[in-house]
């Protein structure tokens, strides 16, 4: 008997539905556990499925007793061998698999195609101490044809096994750095409350903290610019001085004192280029321009990519690859021929005669790695109306983005004329868009500057005039700002080849899997927070950085290269062991950096805060805020920490009590499961809260 191991019960019915394996049989005690009983090639088959992680890594208690208190003297905590251990909201589902498991003669991986589906199938069957033979299914995306092809092609496991080294190596690094680190940091640096140290959180919540930093350091300096409005037969253009800006008033008067008269063309010239289509979506591009165009947040944009894979109309979306294979052009081919049947596309349909021949420019082996880009499936819908209105937007940001392969590369003429104002040369530049090419389909410019007729040698009367200006500070990181940025370990790569070398080299922080989650940790840690769709660092984020004494920590070099070790590892380059112990080696130099460091204890605004109603302390507990004088005065002042489904941030509380009113909060859910948005408001008479709904929401 085969037993076939799916990650969660919607992986496990696509399959299912795929191999016409019939009903799903339920737990009789828990129904959303379950699985299907069937024939797969002549042998009896059984399809489970899991809820995500079933096991993880042991606590560092589990190692001994000594662990249970947060003590510096006793920590760290870097075992011998590292424990595996049944989560216990999941017990009841493991040992469901496991009677599955032992009755097995061979097992297929059915988990997620990437490296932490190959950890969670890996510590199931450890925890479980199995040894049966088993091989992988490597799905790519949930159309029939896709799942059929997957399982008519098994991979063996030792086809995979370095990629669950990898992610056995990831968790390792996580565990080690994140326990004993958030240990050392917590008892060394706070007071009260928890420091959370992670090996990709921490250089990301520095590199928000170092730009917010730049930005409230920045002193304005004034420059100069000269500028001259020339009129020439056929209309007026502006030129600007050919050297730059001026850092001296006097200089710049100067100069401009000497421009007088008309100016003479010196040089016209011409140049043609072509600008080629852009490459296809990886997850992390696909989720930043979700929030450049759409205006979505990660939360949002993963919410809306899982479901259009699940509904089969997108291919895998935890992929860090921007192109295709070569395998894969007659699939792209029917996909468009279906796509431009729809009549929301059909006005972007040309001959196929005339389409672009397909090129490496997008179909690379050599520059995918465990999963292509992310395209709409050939499973094309009928029509749009069976996607939710969400999911039409973010899927035709998908179907532009492969439509756009057919089309031609754009045609521009970009001129530059130089002129001569008494041995002073001014610059003026124009652009004309020659051809649309692929611009025609979703992003054509914004006119460009054109310049009127221009002739080499002609004379023009001009006005000369001089403008001052001031230099700014860098901008704050939006969602999709930080998360492009996580992608180059915080380099801005303007060049598109540069960016592509560094993702190909996987330098970056965190993976396409996981950098949406990073950035929602730092926000659900309170050490972020967004002020409209900026970031920036709170107090707590900013104290952080500021006084956790090792450096390499914060480094978004450091955790680049720590991730190109564990690709590395991925590909049976470097020794799964040898990262585990350099990574051991790291951490207990660190740990002892930071407790026998002498920095500064946090305290937060919560320490200081007075009831609104006695005056009395107001004291942060596990179920919220609460009046430090409800025994001896009475007081029943209190913020839950949770209201309507919502968890009340720190932030949220201490404006409830400072002001009296927090900022809409979205997401609460009413009684009736509709979600809701509104601010929280305090009536300062009673301690009651109450919610305030915007007066432009219709009730």
């Amino acid at each position: 008997m085969v037993v076939i191991y799916a990650e969660k019960a919607s992986l496990a019915k696509e399959i299912a539905s795929a191999l016409h394996a019939g009903k799903r049989i339920a737990h009789p005690k828990e129904p959303t556990i379950g699985h299907y009983e069937f024939i797969f090639k002549g042998e009896k088959a059984i399809l489970c499925h899991g809820v995500g992680h079933l096991c993880e890594l042991a606590n560092a208690k589990n190692y001994g007793e000594q662990y249970a208190k947060w003590d510096l003297n006793v920590y760290p905590c870097i075992p011998q061998e590292y424990k595996i251990s049944v989560k216990d909201k999941t017990k009841t589902c493991f040992e469901y698999v496991k009677g599955f498991f032992d009755k097995a003669d061979w097992l297929i991986n059915a988990t997620d195609p990437d490296r932490e589906g190959e950890l969670i199938f890996a510590y199931i069957y450890e925890a479980m101490n199995c040894s049966k033979p088993w091989k992988r299914v490597w799905i790519e995306d949930l159309t029939p044809q896709k799942i059929q092809y997957a399982f008519a092609h098994l991979k063996e496991s030792d086809e995979v096994i370095n990629i669950q080294k990898a992610g056995r190596a990831r968790s390792i690094a996580d565990w080690i750095c994140g326990i004993n680190l958030t240990i050392a940091t917590t008892k060394k640096l706070s007071a009260k409350e928890m420091l959370s140290i992670g090996r990709v959180q921490t250089p990301v919540l520095a590199m928000v903290v170092e730009r917010e930093k730049k930005i409230l350091n920045h002193i304005k300096t004034p420059f100069w610019k000269l500028f001259a409005k020339f009129t020439a037969p056929t209309g007026e253009f502006i030129a600007e001085y050919e050297k730059g800006q001026f850092d001296n008033e006097s200089e710049a008067k100067q100069i401009l004192a000497s421009c007088i008269g008309n100016g003479i063309v010196k040089s016209k010239t011409i140049k043609k280029k072509s600008v080629s289509q852009p490459l296809l979506f990886n997850a992390t591009q696909l989720q930043a321009t979700a929030g450049k165009k759409l205006g979505w947040d990660l939360k949002k944009t993963v919410k809306i990519m899982q479901e259009l894979y699940e509904h089969k109309f997108m291919s895998y979306p935890r992929t860090s690859s921007e192109h295709l294979t070569v395998a894969m052009q007659p699939e792209v081919t029917t996909t468009l021929k279906k796509l431009f049947q729809l009549p929301e596309y059909s006005q972007y349909a040309i001959p196929e005669e005339q389409w672009q021949a397909y090129s490496k420019r997008h179909f690379d082996d050599s520059k995918v790695d465990s999963h292509p880009a992310i395209i709409p499936t050939m499973n094309v819908p009928s029509s749009l109306s069976e996607l939710s209105e969400d999911e039409k937007l973010l899927y035709d940001l998908l179907v532009k983005s492969l439509i756009r392969v057919v089309y031609p590369k754009a045609q521009l003429e970009d001129t530059t004329v130089i002129i001569d104002v008494n041995a002073n040369n001014f610059k003026a530049t124009g652009s004309i868009i020659t051809d649309n090419g692929w611009y025609a389909v979703d992003a054509i410019p914004e006119k460009k500057a054109v310049l009127p007729q221009i002739n080499e040698g002609e004379s023009y009367p001009g006005k000369y005039e001089l403008k001052q200006g001031f230099t700014e500070p860098p901008k704050r990181y939006t969602e999709p700002d930080l998360i492009t940025a996580m992608e180059t370990a915080g380099k801005n790569l303007e060049d598109e080849e540069a960016r592509t070398l560094m993702k190909l080299e996987n330098k970056g922080l965190g993976t396409a899997a996981t950098r949406a989650a990073t950035i929602n940790a730092l926000f659900a840690r309170e050490y972020i927070a967004k002020k409209g769709k900026t970031i920036y660092p709170t107090e707590k984020g900013i104290f952080i950085i500021d006084n956790l004494p090792v450096a390499e920590l914060k480094s978004a070099e450091l955790t680049g290269e720590w991730e190109k070790r564990l690709h590395n590892i991925s590909d049976g380059k470097e020794e799964y062991q040898k990262f585990i112990q350099d990574i051991e080696q790291n951490v207990r130099s660190w740990y002892e950096t930071i407790a026998h460091s002498n920095s500064n204890t946090y305290t937060s605004k919560a320490d200081q805060l007075s009831c609104p109603l006695c005056g009395a302390k107001v004291i942060k507990g596990k179920f919220g805020y609460f009046c430090s004088s409800k025994k001896e005065k009475g007081c029943n002042f209190s913020i839950p920490a949770e209201i309507c489904g919502k968890k009340i941030s720190d932030t949220q509380a201490l404006k409830l009590i400072e002001k009296g009113k927090t900022t809409v909060i979205k997401g609460f859910k009413s009684k009736a499961g509709k979600e809701f948005d509104a601010a929280l408001k305090l009536d300062r008479a009673t301690g009651k809260i109450e919610f305030e709904f915007s007066k432009k929401k219709k009730n």
